[in-house]
């Protein structure tokens, strides 16, 4: 693993980008999990949930390699704890990945039928907003190469404010899952609402984590 950071020597933002491609690996099996929870095939569940595990272990790695390298390089173009700041947001978003794969796996849960297209809208939404943060990250090594400034920090700050608009919405969209689950509370037992409560509130927590991540860069960009 320590040959993926030593092929970015003189910049990390190269290594930051596959720390986000290997979370995108995460967020991509995202619906796939809910699909096959909602069509009962656990088994099918189960090894996508393995595969989440492996690739979170494997963008741990990479967050660790950058870490570890990160105070002998030699030359920042942005302050340090700003960038490790970026990587901790982003980190999360394959962390929350395997909770929802925990939630999903450790405990079998009734999902009423009827949820079935709200609940893949809301998965959908916040794995939009998470795509709309990764393009932002894995572009970051080349706006760092025009110096962080001029017409493509300026792109890059709209599609910040893209980010934004878009975790509203998933946040719309969880608030109308909750509201659906409410409607059913009389048919749900009490540790469902609870389970699934938690559930609703980690696959948000993409959405929010990928906004974060986008903040974090637009505070490095208002700093030039």
């Amino acid at each position: 693993m320590r040959a993926i950071v030593q092929l970015f020597t003189k910049s990390p933002f190269g290594a930051l980008k596959q720390h986000m491609l290997k979370g995108g690996e995460c967020v991509g099996q995202v619906r796939s999990m809910f699909e096959a929870m909602l069509d009962g095939d656990d088994a099918r569940l189960a090894s996508i949930a393995k595969q989440i595990s492996k690739t979170e272990h494997r963008a741990d790695e990479i967050k660790n390699e950058i870490r570890d390298n990160l105070p002998r390089s030699i030359f920042l173009p942005v302050d340090r704890a700003d960038f490790l700041s970026v990587l901790s947001q982003q980190d999360s978003i394959p962390d929350t990945v395997e909770d929802i794969a925990v939630l999903l796996t450790v405990r079998k849960t009734f999902v009423p039928p009827s949820w079935r297209e709200l609940l893949l809208g809301y998965v959908d939404k916040c794995v939009e907003t998470f795509r709309a943060a990764e393009e932002v990250v894995t572009h970051l090594d080349e706006l760092v190469d025009v110096g962080l400034t001029g017409p493509d920090a300026e792109e890059m700050v709209e599609k910040i404010n893209r980010i934004g608009q878009l975790e509203w919405e998933a946040d719309k969209a969880q608030f109308d899952m909750l509201h659906k689950m409410f409607e059913m509370e009389e048919q749900l037992k009490p540790v469902d609402l609870f389970w699934w409560s938690k559930i609703f509130r980690e696959v948000g927590d993409i959405a929010n984590y990928s906004e974060k991540t986008a903040d974090r860069i637009r505070l490095m960009l208002y700093k030039k």
